[in-house]
């Protein structure tokens, strides 16, 4: 797919989509150690927990959405199962897996309230790599760490999306391998979402929260809603719907007008799916920074919430405190995780690339003096308009010994086309020089020709002798 998803009127004043959508990552990763901020601190929830419309779970929801288009759009690039498949496997794996053996391995170790030999005997201590490393079986806590923090128990609260993100990409996959991606089956996402609408609906209006248990370690609830805007991403770049920031800002509009309620809540999604992929096709080129400046959001939302219970261990209890404190950090250590996880190990998907295809030279012209025969041959000439010849004239005499040849074809037969090249012919000569030359041997003709002597005239003299006569 190499044409453009947007043709700007003016391209010069937009940055390219993907560095608009790293924009937007990063300004969602640190909207999420914000929205974890005032929880960590134990000062309560930012926004209280009735609201139907929880304004850092939009955050997350736009998340899905970006995820579900760009996914769709490797997908469309390289239609391709195992190389789709490796692919996210890079992208989602290293950054996590990082994240979990080095608080288990390195800052657990530091900070735990248990002897080290106790700590390193605990099954739990293993429990925490490989559960995670298993990412729908997450575990979320430590032996003896954080303990004691105002959000006890808690290593990494953000991971809890991950396995999300996972069983998002295995439908997509099992949608993909149905051949949603050709015209004549794109209904299968179409009707795949309005599955996912009513179901989740349902799910909104079951008293209780998170009223319908859990799937392994992902509750249902939340893991239908994201699903939702992962499907709405995967619709609008399918189904290539047009993209208007005009029509992105009224959505937003319309869902703040609406305020707090069932209806807010369910027109979330498209407002907020809709709008984050409009902003990432139309961010301004005068925001275009080196990639590694914004390409590691990711592990800036990997690594915020260890860092959020670092300082609050250390004892920040002020959520503006922690936010101003938590997000340089985190970002920092985001982008090392880009530059020296990320980025070499999603490198390696090139490794099961298609091989380029040889551009096929031109054979070189064959040399003529490989071809002798084929160099005797006479170039055809162009056909030169000719005189017509005037009708020669039959000798005077015929020759001795018999009557003049017809000059042209016997009656009734004609001469075959000519076959091959047009030749030149020789011009003509007249009979005389031709005699002279000793081309035609005829006898002279005329009453003083001398006539052919007979055989015995050796022996009995030349008649026409003047002495005989």
């Amino acid at each position: 797919m190499s044409v453009a998803r947007v043709v700007h009127a003016r391209p010069e004043l937009f940055a390219a989509p993907n560095h608009g959508f790293a924009w937007i990552r990063m300004i969602g990763a640190l909207l999420v150690i914000y929205g974890h901020s005032s929880p960590l601190v134990g000062s309560g929830e930012l926004f209280p927990p009735e609201w139907p419309v929880q304004p850092d779970e939009g955050v997350l929801m736009g998340f899905f959405a970006l995820s579900g288009f760009q996914i769709t759009e490797s997908w469309m690039r390289d239609p391709h199962a195992l190389r789709f498949a490796v692919k996210r496997v890079l992208r989602l794996w290293p950054p996590m897996l990082t994240v979990s053996v080095g608080m288990a391995l390195i800052v657990g170790p530091m900070i735990t309230a248990l002897p080290l030999g106790e700590y390193f005997r605990a099954h739990e201590t293993w429990g925490y790599i490989v559960n995670n490393a298993g990412l729908l079986t997450l575990r979320h806590d430590l032996p003896g760490v954080f303990e004691d923090n105002p959000w006890p128990d808690a290593v990494n609260g953000s991971l809890w999306t991950l396995p999300m993100e996972l069983l998002a990409y295995g439908g997509l996959f099992a949608l993909l391998l149905l051949g949603t991606a050709k015209k004549d089956f794109r209904w299968l996402t179409v009707v795949t979402l309005i599955g996912l609408i009513a179901w989740d609906r349902h799910l909104e209006q079951t008293p209780g929260a998170e009223s319908a248990g859990s799937l392994l370690s992902v509750p249902v609830e939340s893991l239908v809603a994201f699903l939702v805007a992962f499907a709405l991403g995967v619709l609008l770049n399918l189904y290539r719907i047009p993209l208007s920031p005009l029509a992105a800002g009224a959505g937003l509009v319309v869902l703040v007008v609406m305020g707090n309620n069932i209806t807010a809540s369910a027109f979330m999604a498209f407002a907020v799916s809709y709008a984050v992929i409009v902003a990432g096709h139309f961010w301004p080129a005068r925001l275009t920074v080196p990639g590694v400046w914004v390409n590691g959001s990711y592990g800036v939302y990997v690594w915020g919430f260890p860092v959020q219970q670092l300082l609050a261990m250390a004892g920040i209890g002020d959520q503006w405190l922690m936010l101003l404190c938590a997000a340089p950090i985190a970002y920092v250590l985001g982008t090392l995780s880009w530059k020296y996880v990320e980025d070499p190990t999603m490198r390696l998907r090139h490794l099961f690339d298609p091989a380029p295809e040889k551009k096929r030279e031109p054979e070189p012209e064959p040399d003529p003096e490989d071809f002798p025969t084929e160099k005797a041959l006479p170039l055809p000439e162009p056909a030169v308009q000719r005189p017509p010849e005037r009708p020669r004239l039959a000798p005077p005499h015929p020759p001795v010994g018999g009557a003049q040849r017809p000059v042209g074809p016997p009656p009734g037969r004609a001469f075959p086309p000519d076959r091959g090249f047009p030749r030149r012919l020789p011009p003509e000569e007249s009979p005389l020089s031709r005699r002279l030359s000793g081309e035609i041997d005829e006898p002279p003709q005329g009453r003083h020709a001398r006539r052919p002597m007979p055989p015995e005239a050796g022996r009995r003299g030349d008649p026409n002798r003047l002495d005989r006569r």
